[in-house]
């Protein structure tokens, strides 16, 4: 399950579009939430998780949630490099989600962020909820 920015595959990667689903044996278990075409907020995030997220997990009843941090979307970095609005308090609501699909069970890595106030803010937001 991955929320990103995509701008119709013309944001690096380049991956991740909604068509791609997985292969293989784990066909149908990869979903993309692809953001494309104007800047994101908090508001287009939890939209995107009460209508995608939350049901995916409730489908799936996770055990154990790894999830591949990246805080590029945090308020704080210029469009090149993720340029989103997504505020710190966001992350640590999504995070405190996470944790009640999973009993706890969630590790956190640190995948992308390059604005060191913005990355901060938001892992102390995530590691609060603990």
């Amino acid at each position: 399950l991955s929320l990103h920015r995509h701008d119709n595959g013309n944001f690096f990667p380049g991956t991740g579009a909604v068509t791609e689903v997985g292969r293989g044996a784990g066909k149908g278990f990869s979903v993309n939430v692809p953001f494309s075409g104007g800047v994101m907020g908090d508001a287009d995030y939890l939209a995107a998780w009460r209508v995608i997220v939350q049901p995916v997990l409730e489908q799936f009843q996770p055990t154990f949630i790894l999830v591949s941090a990246g805080f590029d979307a945090c308020r704080g970095h210029p469009s090149t490099l993720g340029g989103y609005k997504i505020s710190a308090e966001m992350f640590g609501f999504m995070t405190r989600q996470l944790m009640a699909y999973a009993g706890g069970r969630v590790v956190l890595a640190l995948e992308g962020g390059y604005d060191l106030a913005s990355i901060s803010d938001a892992a102390e937001q995530c590691v609060k909820v603990a």
